[in-house]
């Protein structure tokens, strides 16, 4: 394993490719000795040197990444939300309104949240308690096998091809991969041998193509599907475009299937480091489900940072931040705050409160699949730890990644279910 030179280096990829473990006393000490700092530019396969010159400031601490979250005035999204540049273009076609700020960030999320609309949210929901169930179904009698493969893999990619309804074969297969892959370009074995802004090209042109088909279709002949409820909705007035369907569809992709399948990932290997937790589930699941799934949001914290650039100056604990700075927000350091939470280090799947910062830091970009994120966890964990409770996965492969916290493999065990 990798190690790098400078142990607190986190703009190094080095650091990245360090266990979880490592990296969380490197932010421990981050925490005590400067937590706000700067790093010069992310050593990235995203730019060529000659335009990766920018550096970037770091937040660490849960109150200072709360404060920039609901300040969009100062903590701006619209010039990318990445540790790494991507090309403006890049930015543009791949992240919606997630990079924008008011008052066009204002007007798309209107139009998605008439998407999301309760009615629709209930089928959404409705749609992944299926899912899971019939996913258990087709493992739970097998006793062993890759817990990524079988279930944190296909569960997020059988919700999102039906919420948008994707077509049987060659497309649903190769929207879901690139969905998959789209934010694995610091990982070789992913990427097998492309240059990395080459992979993450390819995996955004694959989706905006499946994004036009779809919504071309969805005029012509409107189904009961999330693309369907998305070229229909409007807000003021307004709809989106067909640039701005195809990068929500991008986005959606991303949240959909990366986030969700590396949660539920981990989600079983937090509950097999630590059986005291997993026997406090099996005790009494519909009772502590619910406040399991947020400590494991915390615990895995899927998103590892979002990014704002500064549009004034502005000073957090003694450091003066410029305006046109960029400034990272660690949600993996502000989960693990210590001087918000109470024995941040423990996996306690009873703690309440639990306002982690697993889905953003509030304000206008807090996640806005949230709910169907808990949903999909709650329903894995019901029915995984009430058929086949003695499962067991001590050993992943974790995904190199500074954006991503994810498991690329988790071999598990546990005794079959009868048929």
């Amino acid at each position: 394993m990798s190690i790098a030179a400078d142990p607190l280096d986190i703009a190094a990829k080095a650091f990245w490719a360090q266990h979880q473990d490592v990296r969380d006393e490197a932010f421990a000490r981050i925490r005590a000795e400067k937590p706000v700092f700067w790093s010069g530019p992310a050593e990235s396969d995203l730019l060529p040197p000659e335009e990766n010159v920018n550096g970037f400031w770091s937040l660490t601490k849960y109150d200072d990444i709360q404060a920039a979250s609901r300040n969009p005035k100062v903590f701006s999204s619209a010039s990318g939300i990445t540790m790494e540049d991507f090309s403006p273009e890049m930015t543009e076609i791949a992240q919606s309104f997630i990079a924008m700020d008011a008052p066009r960030h204002t007007q798309l999320r209107g139009i998605t949240m008439d998407a999301f609309k309760p009615g629709n949210m209930r089928k959404l929901e409705g749609w992944v308690r299926g899912h899971a169930k019939d996913l258990i179904d087709e493992m739970a009698h097998l006793g062993s096998g890759d817990f990524v493969q079988l279930v944190a893999e296909p569960m997020p990619g059988r919700i999102f091809g039906s919420f948008f309804g994707l077509h049987e074969g060659e497309q649903h297969q190769e929207t879901i991969r690139a969905a998959q892959d789209l934010l694995s370009w610091n990982d070789p074995d992913v990427t097998k041998g492309v240059e990395p802004i080459e992979h993450f090209a390819n995996c955004v042109m694959t989706l905006r193509l499946t994004a036009a088909e779809l919504a071309e279709e969805r005029r012509a002949d409107p189904g009961d599907d999330l693309m369907t409820w998305l070229v229909q909705a409007e807000f003021e007035g307004e709809k989106m475009t067909d640039d701005e369907v195809g990068a929500f569809f991008v986005l959606l992709a991303v949240a959909a299937n990366d986030t969700t399948r590396h949660a539920s990932a981990g989600a079983l290997h937090a509950l097999t480091r630590f059986p005291d937790q997993r026997r406090l589930l099996v005790e009494d699941v519909p009772g502590r489900v619910d406040d399991a799934v947020e400590e494991i949001v915390r615990w895995v914290s899927p998103l590892i940072h979002m990014r704002r650039t500064a549009l004034a100056d502005i000073e957090v604990r003694g450091q003066q931040i410029k305006a046109g700075d960029k400034v990272v927000l660690w949600y993996c350091s502000s989960n693990r705050d210590e001087e918000y939470w109470g024995n941040p280090f423990d996996f306690d799947i009873l703690r309440s409160p639990n306002r982690h910062q697993g889905f953003g830091g509030g304000g206008p970009h807090y996640c806005l699949g949230a709910a169907v994120a808990r949903t999909t966890l709650k329903s894995l964990l019901s029915e995984i730890y009430t058929r086949i409770p003695d499962i067991e996965a001590p050993d992943p492969d974790f995904l190199v990644a500074n954006f991503i916290n994810g498991i690329k493999t988790l071999p598990a065990e546990w005794t079959p279910e009868r048929r």
